[in-house]
């Protein structure tokens, strides 16, 4: 998993945060970024000593920008305001942004004494981030390790599911892109897209019953929009049963548009198919 703690310039609050995280979970991949500064600033002193008193070390941290790499890749953004979240939310959906704590009050100028208040304030968010993150949906891209729960679920979700084979088959495809929403090690939900020269299939799109209505749906076809925005895709395609009243809702929220059919497209029950479309760089000509 990767997490990215989101302040204002990455020298304050994230750092600390970051280097906390780190210590508690090395086996997760986390950083920090601002939403408003430039690489290579200086952390504050002040939040060097008051990280000390956790057992961190960030005094060799520099600031840096949100990177488009970055943002690609953070499977989870935890922000240190709720400002910093209502920033992100546009960018990468409300299912990727987590705010800690009630807001972290920023130290920026403050004595020490302010500083360690914070760092307080950031160790109580991380605590409950560590249990939250028990039942909160993470989006991830897909790994081998999540074939037989992705297999499962295609098992509950589907009259034809595919097969752990094929699903291992696709994940060695370089130009399949899969992401899963996981709980705590379990496969809420999934969605799989084939990009290549330019057009984005969605080839599956399923989440468990007893997680629908949940907002998993959105968050995944979210990091799929966003990945093929990253890899330049003009389009993205994608069918849905005339009768999947829900997902074509969902789709027609995020900007999908109806381009046509395909009779008997599926089977068990047989049943037409809508084509719909949606266009990354403007409208079709």
């Amino acid at each position: 998993m990767i997490i990215t703690f989101i302040c204002t310039g990455n020298t304050c609050r994230s750092p600390v945060a970051e280097g906390i995280f780190k210590k508690m979970h090395p086996e997760y991949d986390v950083y920090s970024a601002g939403l408003n500064t430039v690489f290579g600033m200086n952390v504050s002193e002040n939040s060097v000593i008051a990280a000390k008193d956790y057992g961190v070390d960030i005094s060799g941290h520099v600031s840096r920008p949100l990177s488009k790499e970055l943002l690609m890749a953070t499977d989870l953004f935890v922000c240190l305001s709720q400002s910093h979240a209502m920033q992100l939310m546009p960018l990468v959906g409300k299912g990727r942004v987590y705010v800690l704590g009630n807001g972290i009050s920023d130290p920026y100028g403050g004595s020490l004494d302010i500083y360690k208040s914070c760092a307080k304030e950031i160790y109580d968010g991380l605590l409950k981030l560590d249990e939250d993150l028990k039942t909160l949906p993470v989006i991830r891209p897909m790994t081998e390790e999540d074939i037989k729960g992705v297999a499962e679920l295609e098992k509950e979700c589907f009259a034809s599911p595919w097969s752990e084979k094929s699903l291992s088959e696709e994940l060695e495809n370089g130009n399949a892109y899969f992401f899963v929403a996981d709980i705590s090690g379990e496969i809420a939900g999934y969605i799989g897209t084939i990009s290549v020269f330019g057009e984005c299939s969605v080839t599956n799109i399923a989440v468990k019953e007893k997680y629908r209505n949940k907002g998993i749906a959105s968050s995944l076809l979210q990091r799929a929009i966003l990945n093929s925005v990253y890899l330049d895709d003009d389009f993205i395609t994608l069918e849905v049963r005339k009768s999947n009243t829900p997902a074509i809702s969902l789709y027609e929220k995020f900007g999908f548009r109806k381009m046509g059919e395909r009779k008997n497209f599926y089977r068990l029950p047989t049943e037409d198919a809508y084509i719909y479309n949606k266009y990354l760089k403007g409208d079709s000509e």
